[in-house]
């Protein structure tokens, strides 16, 4: 967990040198580090593990994608998470693929040999509702 602040600093330092507006800027880095703190906290990737993170930046799309050797895991089966009917009814935690489904454009996974591969689109002309 504490290459989460590495990785933070790192994500801060690629959404200013890409310009991004604010909006953009903390959708992706908010998306990246729940990824990535899914993966430590929930896999059972062995401590010393590489995760890697490719960001591409193009039109204005940014693109990232992680990989990770743990087992195999699909985000995107992961059920919608459903509104709470009140307050008392609301669940505290397990929001991660929930906001990284509302804040980024589109979330694609694959399981390329030994590795997970889940890449993530932010796109300005489909923004999310959670950027309105």
């Amino acid at each position: 967990m504490p290459e989460l602040e590495r990785l933070t600093t790192w994500l801060q330092h690629v959404t200013r040198g890409a310009g991004l507006h604010d909006d953009m800027a903390f959708a992706v880095q908010l998306c990246l580090e729940e990824a990535v703190a899914n993966i430590v906290m929930y896999s059972g990737l062995q401590e010393a593990a590489p995760i890697a993170i490719e960001i591409a930046h193009s039109g204005g799309i940014i693109t990232a994608t992680v990989m990770d050797g743990a087992p195999p895991f699909d985000p995107t089966q992961v059920p919608l998470r459903e509104k709470p009917a009140s307050l008392e009814k609301t669940r505290v935690g397990e929001l991660g693929i929930h906001l990284i489904r509302l804040y980024s454009s589109e979330m694609r996974y694959e399981r390329r040999g030994d590795h997970n591969l889940l890449t993530l689109r932010f796109d300005r002309a489909k923004t999310p509702a959670a950027w309105a």
